[in-house]
C-alpha cells in the first residue's frame, strides 16, 4: 500500500504554494516597472503636446506682426515695449495701431484692444539700422528694422524665446 501511494506521489503535477507566491511578486515586480515606464513616456508626450501649442500660438503672433510691420507707413511712437504705427491694408492705410505688452510676466500682448496671444513671460522690441548693428530702444527714423522678441511660458513652466527681424518696405 506504502508503495502505491509514493508512486501515486511521483506522479502528480503541479506548483507549490511557494512557487506560486515567487511568481506572483515577480509579475508585480514587473508591473510595477512596466507602468513607471508607460508614465514617464505619457509624461513626455504630454510636455511635447504643451510644448507645440506654444510654438504655435508665438509662430502665429510673429507671422501676424510680420504681416502687419511689413506695411508700416510711419512709425509714431515706439519704446522696448510699444510701437504705435500706421500701416497700408489692402491700400487702405489704418492709423495709430499699438502693440503693446504692460512689461509684468504672464500679461497678454495687446494688439490695440485685442488680445494677440496670453501668457508672455517676455517681449521686447528693437530697432536696428542694419542687420548687423546692435538694436536701438527707440525708433528715430534711421532704423530699417524692427526686431521682436517674445518669451512665452510653456509646458511644466519652460520658458520658450522665439525672434525675428522685419523689414517694413513702406519705410
Amino acid at each position: 500500500m506504502n508503495k502505491l501511494r509514493m508512486k501515486m506521489r511521483q506522479n502528480q503535477y503541479g506548483f507549490t504554494l511557494i512557487e506560486v507566491i515567487a511568481s506572483l511578486v515577480i509579475i508585480g515586480i514587473l508591473a510595477m516597472m512596466t507602468s513607471v515606464g508607460i508614465s514617464k513616456i505619457f509624461e513626455g508626450y504630454l510636455f511635447t503636446k504643451d510644448n507645440a501649442k506654444t510654438t504655435m500660438r508665438a509662430q502665429v503672433v510673429l507671422t501676424r506682426l510680420m504681416k502687419e510691420f511689413s506695411s508700416i507707413d510711419a512709425v509714431d511712437s515706439s519704446s522696448k515695449t510699444s510701437l504705435t504705427y500706421s500701416y497700408t491694408k489692402n491700400g487702405v492705410s489704418i492709423p495709430n495701431r499699438t502693440l503693446s505688452w504692460s512689461g509684468t510676466a504672464g500679461d497678454p500682448l495687446m494688439l490695440g484692444v485685442n488680445t494677440l496671444t496670453e501668457d508672455v513671460n517676455d517681449f521686447e522690441l528693437s530697432y536696428y539700422p542694419a542687420y548687423d548693428d546692435p538694436g536701438d530702444d527707440t525708433w528715430d527714423g534711421t532704423q530699417t528694422m524692427i526686431g521682436i522678441t517674445l518669451k512665452m511660458n510653456g509646458a511644466m513652466g519652460v520658458i520658450s524665446s522665439f525672434s525675428i527681424r522685419i523689414v517694413p518696405r513702406n519705410l
